[in-house]
């Protein structure tokens, strides 16, 4: 009885050392968050000393405007506009991680429409999003010609698309096109990295106050999330999967199977050594190529935006 009681405390005792950390996400639970529902649900997080709670976001989620405020000390960033232009108002975040190497925006068209590439595909009306008019539909309109005259709202409901054969859908690789085949729709679709587009996506962002004080939590937050990916993506996904179904009551098993296939198969997240990784370049590319564009404010210093000093095998120098 006594082995058992002391058992007990040490138990109680680790719980409440346990550092604990809120981390939104941009979106409703799904594939796209496997990393971090795998690192839950395998106790990799609470392996390094934390308690992590996963809140979904959903359509009307405002990550940044909620990190700017400080409601907010964790997020994910789902592109790189968002810190970029969090940065140039003043706020004071920093990218630490970024979990897809290629961001899995996409157009999608009907199967007979005559297209080969994003080229061929201006002119016709998009349905896009309030958020991506803002993202990289200035991008589009560079790169494609594309016009603002082309634009129909998304309201994130495939009906309208599916019923105007000849228009263009934006999406992710790994939800829409499966929404649109079970639909009877089997659709062209073109990932914008294949375009030559240099975001990132799905990035763990921090705001900076918090950062400062607490560097040694992101680093076991960071490390235990690439772990997770590792995990998801190359071991059995079935414990995120899930959590994902739990948070999620609209996600189905053959959703979340097809958005890991999409993922592995388009190298979304790059090879089990490079999972988390940014190429500073890259960053320095991105920034360049929209501030010509005018899709972000000029005269940024695009280096105070992220850090690679809370990946693995980094020190920190904040």
């Amino acid at each position: 009885m006594i082995i058992v009681w002391a058992i007990l405390i040490s138990g109680t005792v680790h719980a409440q050392q346990l550092t604990k950390i809120t981390f939104a996400t941009d979106w409703k639970a799904q594939a796209e968050h496997g990393g971090f529902y795998q690192a839950l649900a395998q106790g990799l997080y609470a392996d390094v000393g934390l308690d992590v709670t996963i809140r979904p976001g959903g359509p009307q989620s405002d990550n940044p405007r909620l990190l700017a405020a400080g409601a907010l000390d964790i997020a994910m960033a789902s592109n790189n506009f968002q810190p970029i232009n969090m940065l140039a108002a003043g706020a004071d975040v920093k990218v630490v991680m970024a979990s897809f190497q290629k961001d899995p925006q996409v157009l999608m068209v009907h199967p007979h429409v005559a297209a080969t590439s994003i080229a061929d595909l201006k002119g016709r009306p998009v349905f896009l999003s309030d958020a991506a008019t803002a993202a990289f539909w200035p991008w589009l309109k560079a790169q494609f010609n594309f016009e603002d005259r082309q634009i129909r709202k998304y309201n994130y409901s495939l009906a309208p698309w599916l019923v105007n054969k000849e228009t263009v859908q934006e999406g992710y690789l790994s939800s829409e096109p499966f929404t649109a085949s079970q639909q009877g729709v089997t659709p062209k679709v073109f990932l914008f990295a294949d375009a030559g587009y240099p975001g990132y996506a799905g990035m763990i962002m921090v705001r900076g106050e918090y950062l400062k004080k607490n560097g040694d939590v992101i680093k076991a937050f960071v490390a235990a999330t690439i772990q997770g990916w590792q995990s998801y993506l190359w071991g059995d996904p079935a414990p995120g999967n899930a959590l994902i179904l739990n948070d999620n009551p609209e996600m189905t098993p053959e959703l979340l199977a097809f958005a890991i296939n999409a993922i592995k198969t388009n190298a979304m997240v790059g090879d089990r050594a490079s999972v988390g990784t940014m190429d500073p370049a890259r960053w320095q590319q991105f920034y360049a190529e929209m501030a010509a564009l005018g899709a972000v404010p000029k005269g940024v210093d695009v280096t105070a935006v992220f850090s690679l000093d809370y990946l693995p095998n980094r020190e920190s120098h904040d």
